[in-house]
């Protein structure tokens, strides 16, 4: 789509009459606010800040925001705000969720891990989140949208001059700077039975970082077909030229002209990011923070770009790359596989070039991005917060992490609990914690299913809390995956599913606020009551050939 038709587009179906307001904080790098301003200013919309940020250029005193006294948040159709700010300042803009407003609110998350301040209560008020590094495999809160870095106008120049595949040194380029062997946390909020601990930052040491893996395991396999390259831009090294330089400090040391240089000469390009962890529901290996520069900047530059298979290892993105056709994905189990492929296909190489630098510029440069995400929030023609209705929103459908089809889940040992959801989420959250801890620590938990009644809540609300607890516990935790046990939100039952369904379970299970309305009304209050200190002590016994209990 070229920006003219862009334009026309956006003109008739999401008009932003407001503009955009972007609050920036001093000496951070909003990266995901520049990809999105670029489009959105390329297709003739306003944007402003609180401060002046990103300059245009050496020559003159011109930002991509720019602060006018005249025009506040309240001014605009759309207030956005991202990760950056909350790290640097470690709490929201004042007043800015007045009751008055009448902007739309969006915070951009890039943060990284699976873990962000964003699953916190307070995040609940935004009406869309995008979220980078999302997982398919992952159930996020309703406001969430999959996101990613993008390549903004600064890359797009960098690379316009990219040359034909045939002209290019067979090679590959091995440019991190980072192993990414740590996880840098912020705002970080676990709860435990005596209070909610709050860890302004943090440090995760990660067992298999996905750079680390390819050093130790592609490079050997691929050297004989793809030479690697490991040279290294010094983060202490600036270019002398004055645009450079300028971008070189406004990228927090991210720009180096020799880099791009060296990626433009180069047949292909490692882009892997983040790092493998076990889905605690599936066993499976998922792969987490995996958004990375260098599989942009790759693409953009027309390298034959190196990156986890996408689709087998969960990573969601508005719109996906096909493996072999705009990227390699490895599998991991396989690595053979890949190269043995290229060995057997040399041709297919140049192909994956051609074709992935266009998919990546068509649908992740500045336009189409602001595109997307304009669409997104664009279901009300005038994007006033109050004058939308629930069926206008878009949100995200994420894979949930529990199934609704009840009565597949039951176990040989099956316990309920009825939290009082009129309680503050503080207190259903340590409630909630502290059963669940016991259940997924239980020597026999693979015997266990564990359901959650939600009368008085909506599924969407107890899904975020449950699903922040349990990823909590993982951290916590040095967990079995594969003798998990099954926990599980109860949706609505008629009264007869609810009879059925209460005779399978071998004990109700009492926190010190329990829902006793929900109790009495489907009919629980004759069952066996365990406290989650009880449930500790308690064994899983077979007496017979189809009979189980708890003693």
């Amino acid at each position: 789509m070229t920006t003219e038709a862009a334009t026309t587009q956006v003109t008739t179906q999401y008009q932003v009459n407001n503009g955009v307001f972007f609050f920036c904080c001093d000496a951070s790098y909003h990266f995901l606010m520049v990809c999105l301003a670029e489009g959105l200013q390329q297709l003739g919309i306003q944007c402003y800040s609180n401060r002046n940020y990103w300059k245009n250029s050496t020559d003159d005193d011109t930002y991509l925001l720019c602060n006018d006294r005249g025009v506040g948040p309240d001014d605009c159709s759309v207030v956005i705000l991202d990760d950056q700010w909350v790290n640097y300042y470690s709490a929201l803009p004042e007043n800015f969720f007045h009751p008055d407003r009448k902007y739309l609110t969006v915070y951009l998350d890039g943060s990284d891990g699976f873990l962000s301040s964003a699953w916190s209560g307070q995040f609940r008020k935004f009406d869309f989140i995008f979220r980078t590094h999302c997982s398919q495999e992952i159930q996020y809160p309703p406001n969430f949208i999959p996101w990613c870095f993008g390549i903004s106008n600064r890359i797009l120049r960098e690379t316009s001059d990219a040359p034909i595949f045939s002209s290019r040194h067979r090679r590959l380029l091995v440019n991190f700077r980072v192993e990414q062997d740590v996880l840098k946390l912020f705002n970080l909020s676990m709860k435990f039975p005596q209070g909610v601990l709050t860890v302004p930052e943090a440090f995760l040491k990660l067992d298999y970082p996905v750079r680390q893996i390819a050093h130790n395991q592609l490079l050997p396999l691929v050297e004989d077909i793809l030479p690697g390259d490991c040279t290294v831009d010094s983060f202490n090294d600036p270019a002398t030229d004055s645009y450079h330089h300028l971008q070189w400090v406004q990228t927090g040391r991210r720009h180096y002209p020799s880099y791009y240089q060296r990626l433009k000469q180069s047949a292909a390009c490692a882009g892997f990011g983040g790092c493998m962890i076990l889905n605690p529901f599936t066993g499976e290996q998922i792969l987490q923070w995996w958004d990375s520069w260098r599989f942009w900047e790759s693409l953009a530059a027309g390298c034959v770009t190196f990156h986890v298979d996408f689709e087998k290892y969960g990573v969601s993105l508005p719109v996906m790359p096909q493996n072999w056709q705009h990227y390699i994905g490895l599998d991991l189990q396989d690595i053979q596989a890949t190269v043995d492929r290229i060995t057997d296909e040399p041709e297919i190489l140049e192909r994956i070039s051609v074709e992935g630098r266009q998919w990546a510029i068509a649908n992740y440069g500045p336009v189409p991005t602001a595109l997307r995400f304009l669409q997104v929030i664009g279901s009300s023609s005038n994007l006033q917060r109050n004058e939308q209705s629930p069926e206008q929103r878009i949100e995200i459908q994420p894979t949930e992490l529990v199934d609704d089809s009840t009565f597949t889940k039951l176990r040989n040992i099956n316990l309920i609990v009825f939290p009082d959801w009129s309680q503050s989420e503080d207190v259903v959250a340590t409630e909630l914690e502290s059963i669940l801890r016991v259940i997924v620590l239980h020597p026999s938990r693979n015997h266990i299913a564990l359901f959650i009644d939600t009368h008085a809540v909506s599924t969407d609300d107890a899904d975020v809390l449950l699903s922040s607890i349990l990823m909590n516990l993982l951290f916590q935790e040095d967990l079995d995956i594969n003798d998990a046990p099954e926990i599980s939100l109860l949706h609505p039952l008629t009264q007869e599913e609810w009879s059925a369904f209460l005779s399978h379970m071998k004990a109700r299970i009492i926190l010190n606020s329990t829902n006793e309305e929900a109790v009495m009304k489907v009919g629980a209050q004759h069952l066996p009551t365990l406290t989650p200190e009880e449930a500790t002590k308690k064994q899983v016994i077979q007496i017979d050939a189809e009979g189980w209990n708890l003693i």
